[in-house]
């Protein structure tokens, strides 16, 4: 039994409906998936459901963006809850922060003669997660490239003339957002944002774990973050991170996580839950010993 535990879907820069989710997951012979969307949980209780019907396990979960000095960290959060009140208004506040972002970089292609309507750039994205992918899409769309890597590669890659850093929450933050709506907090493709001198603060922050497995990693970042996991005593996830169509090279079935690593992580939420109920009924308990 497999699990791929990293897939975005139409509400953040995914290709793929719920429905189609679990039917790729159903194919692939994966039993257990995590909805991960950038910053937004609305595609989970639609997957949720879906799953049911195929006898496909979904775990509640997220992609949090966060960044530091050199641009973006993301934080996967799982088992969260996705209906707290807190959590949701914190996720609106950074989907807040996604739109300001995405209209500085449409005002710096105007200055680039790249004429497009920010109205119109929002109601292409509609109400998802709105990201550069979508941006360099919506530039195919328009004729303006004649490919999305041609728009990175132009316009809004990193250190490009239209690029805007997204100014979200630190990872510290991630972490503790992560963690208030009672998930477990893992540090997105390792190997891909070459930060490995800011883990040992995440984990005193609170970081649960490592996504080891990932499609972008090669066979030493894997060696290397597996290693990690053991020296450091952390947590060992792994995903896809499908996309869809819009990242034909990242589907489904590409990584194969074995369940013993999901057995784990469901551990780790039953232990955390566990020490918060007891920290309650203490604090309850002191609390009546002064009345």
């Amino acid at each position: 039994m497999y699990a791929d535990l990293h897939i975005h879907t139409i509400y953040s820069d995914g290709s793929f409906p719920p429905a189609v989710i679990i039917r790729h997951a159903v194919k692939n012979n994966l039993k257990i998936i995590s909805i991960t969307d950038h910053d937004s949980v609305y595609g989970i209780a639609a997957s949720i459901k879906e799953g049911e019907k195929s006898g496909v396990e979904v775990i509640p979960g997220i992609e949090i963006s966060t960044t530091v000095d050199t641009g973006e960290i993301h934080m996967l959060g799982y088992f969260v809850d996705y209906t707290d009140e807190y959590f949701l208004k914190s996720l609106k506040r950074i989907q807040e922060i996604r739109i300001k972002r995405m209209s500085v970089m449409v005002d710096k292609l105007k200055k680039l003669a790249v004429d497009i309507d920010f109205d119109e750039l929002i109601e292409y994205v509609s109400n998802n997660s709105i990201c550069r992918l979508h941006l360099a899409h919506f530039l195919k769309k328009k004729g303006i490239v004649g490919s999305v890597y041609e728009a990175f590669d132009r316009y809004i890659g990193s250190g490009k003339p239209a690029y805007e850093k997204m100014n979200a929450l630190t990872p510290e933050e991630g972490i503790e957002l992560i963690s208030n709506a009672g998930g477990v907090s893992i540090l997105a493709h390792p190997g891909l944002t070459r930060r490995d001198d800011l883990i040992d603060a995440m984990i005193y922050t609170g970081l649960n774990g490592l996504e080891v497995y990932h499609s972008g990693h090669s066979e030493e970042d894997t060696n290397r973050y597996f290693q990690m996991t053991k020296d450091k005593g952390l947590l060992v996830t792994g995903g896809s991170d499908c996309h869809g169509e819009k990242k034909l090279n990242i589907l489904m079935g590409r990584v194969k996580l074995p369940i013993q690593y999901v057995d784990r992580l469901k551990a780790e939420v039953s232990n955390i839950k566990f020490i918060n109920q007891n920290e309650n009924i203490n604090g309850m308990s002191q609390s009546a010993k002064t009345i």
